[in-house]
């Protein structure tokens, strides 16, 4: 566990942040210490998470700040629920503007009718009602997450696409090249909810990694497991491809905490409670 960045105390209460600042599409990780927490729980930006007790005997949340989310200063609240009282922590923090790229592609000509808003609206529907019931524990390991596959970053999360110079989108998670047919790994422990096709990401894998995290992965040649199926961090659960909304043959991977799609190259260089 590193040095957490900011910590504030109250009483026998620690309240401890890995972060500063967030950016649009950013993460962080609240540990909360003390003798005779029973439950706690935060909310930020009108909404509402709880905590989850760790062995070590700590208390940790997620926190996520969605790509669009706007830049400015807010307010975080803790509350923590002792056996005989109650306490509360407020603190300012401010979401900074990531400052995300524009990108212009081209599509073939046979999947010009994947530009359709409607179609990548009613998707993006279909994976948040996938999502809408995480499981309650972390499924992850000792292991945490790490890339799907070991070859070169491309098209960064965020960025602002313009397709076939007439539909302007966002990226929700990142591309990494790869020839048809490349083994994509698991990004970490947990269990598959989804393995199949969708309109603008072709074929695609969605694993629940526990407490609202999720990892994507999509454009698949093959997919080698199926819903309800557990998986270790690191196994092989299908081939990069050229599926869906795609103009080549790559991997397109995404991260979702809490509903959002962050920043899964940063998400990855957060510690964790195994």
């Amino acid at each position: 566990m590193p040095m957490p960045a900011r910590v504030i105390a109250a009483g026998q209460l620690r309240l401890a942040l890995s972060f500063v600042s967030l950016e649009q599409g950013g993460s962080g990780l609240l540990r909360l210490s003390g003798p005779d927490i029973s439950a706690a729980s935060y909310t930020f930006r009108d909404e509402e998470q709880a905590f989850f007790a760790h062995d070590d005997g700590a208390w940790y949340a997620l926190i996520a700040v969605e790509m669009d989310a706007p830049p400015n200063q807010h307010e975080l609240i803790v509350r923590v629920q002792e056996i005989q009282a109650s306490s509360q922590f407020a603190l300012p923090l401010r979401i900074e503007q990531a400052g995300f790229i524009r990108q212009e592609f081209d599509l073939p000509a046979d999947r010009a009718r994947l530009l359709s808003a409607s179609v990548e609206a009613a998707e993006l529907a279909q994976l948040d009602q996938l999502m809408a019931v995480p499981s309650p524990a972390p499924l992850w390991d000792a292991s945490g997450f790490e890339l799907p596959l070991d070859s070169p970053l491309s098209s960064p999360y965020g960025s602002f696409r313009l397709l076939n110079q007439t539909r302007q989108t966002r990226h929700t998670g990142w591309d990494q090249l790869a020839p048809t047919g490349t083994p994509i790994h698991a990004m970490a422990s947990g269990e598959v909810v989804f393995a199949g096709r969708l309109e603008i990401r072709g074929n695609t894998i969605l694993i629940d990694h526990g407490l609202g995290i999720y990892s994507g992965y999509a454009h698949l040649s093959d997919m080698l497991v199926a819903p309800g199926q557990s998986v270790r961090a690191g196994q092989i659960i299908g081939g990069s491809g050229n599926s869906g909304r795609s103009s080549g043959p790559h991997l397109h991977w995404e991260l979702a905490v809490q509903g959002k799609w962050l920043d899964g190259r940063a998400f990855l260089d957060l510690w964790l409670p195994a």
